[in-house]
């Protein structure tokens, strides 16, 4: 199971962690390597490398809270700065089609229900074109895919695989539909996507790490949101409340900011699961 990380953790004791496990691997195999060391170190903790989980204790403040937001989200200041879109030259957005409401999740719903990314499709200044990576590839119903032994991007590398729940290695079809959306993405100019978090394609914050039967989650993109965050192209989760209220207010001058809002990596239960210390 994922261990919770500590209040306050620095690089310091990331780096005796690692010392720790080494000893600990090397008491069986003599040939371990501190490398190895800090895959265990990291993967123990839910992130799917010593990178990944350096960068995000390196992010977080004096309270154990993030500083920063996540590269893959577009910049608050950014969205304010936005042209002023109109019917005739909208914001173009990628939007996962079981967001929009389309039939296309593994057993033939959409989901669930997601008003408040219907209401930005539905405004008139805004021209949406709406995919399901996995629908694409693989049909509707269909097995449900996640990713083995990494996240979307080692996927794109090479250094992991998507499993279908029946079995089949489904690596070759789930890259090929991270292409499609980005070419699609591309050949509609689309400034942004919004996609679907924790599914094997389109996650953008969190995903399962493994069989969601049995997996904890992790940090991390799936194969279709790290192939269009790598492309430049922002990605904005379906719970990312904060940034899809500010575009909202961008497109929309009657729209009313609830209080309160925030982003999937700033709420208590991301903090909680992976470990971020809780508010003083």
């Amino acid at each position: 199971m994922k261990q919770r990380l500590p209040a306050h953790p620095d690089r310091a004791w990331l780096d005796k962690s690692a010392d720790e496990q080494l000893a600990v691997l090397r008491a069986g195999d003599p040939d371990a390597s501190l490398a190895d060391a800090r895959r265990q170190v990291a993967g123990d903790y839910g992130y799917p490398s010593w990178d990944a989980l350096i960068a995000y204790v390196g992010g977080l403040g004096p309270t154990g809270r993030p500083t920063t937001r996540p590269a893959h989200l577009p910049g608050l200041d950014a969205i304010d700065a936005w042209p002023a879109f109109t019917p005739e030259r909208p914001l173009k957005v990628l939007v996962s089609a079981c967001l929009a409401g389309m039939l296309v999740g593994v057993d033939g719903s959409s989901n669930g229900n997601y008003p408040h990314i219907r209401r930005l499709v539905a405004l008139p200044n805004v021209d949406a074109v709406l995919f399901c990576p996995e629908d694409f590839s693989f049909g509707t119903p269909r097995a449900t895919p996640d990713i083995h032994g990494g996240t979307g991007a080692e996927v794109l590398d090479g250094r992991a695989r998507v499993i279908a729940s029946n079995g089949e290695d489904w690596t070759d079809g789930m890259v090929a539909a991270a292409r499609e959306m980005l070419a699609r993405a591309e050949k509609h100019g689309a400034r942004l996507a919004i996609l679907m978090d924790i599914s094997a394609a389109c996650g953008s914050q969190v995903i399962y790490r493994g069989a969601r039967t049995n997996a904890p989650h992790q940090i991390g993109q799936g194969v279709c949101a790290a192939l269009l965050a790598r492309s430049g192209i922002p990605v904005v989760a379906q719970r990312d409340y904060l940034t899809l209220d500010r575009i909202l207010r961008r497109l929309d001058p009657h729209h009313e900011s609830p209080s309160g809002l925030k982003d999937h990596h700033e709420i208590d239960w991301y903090r909680e699961y992976f470990g971020a210390a809780s508010e003083p």
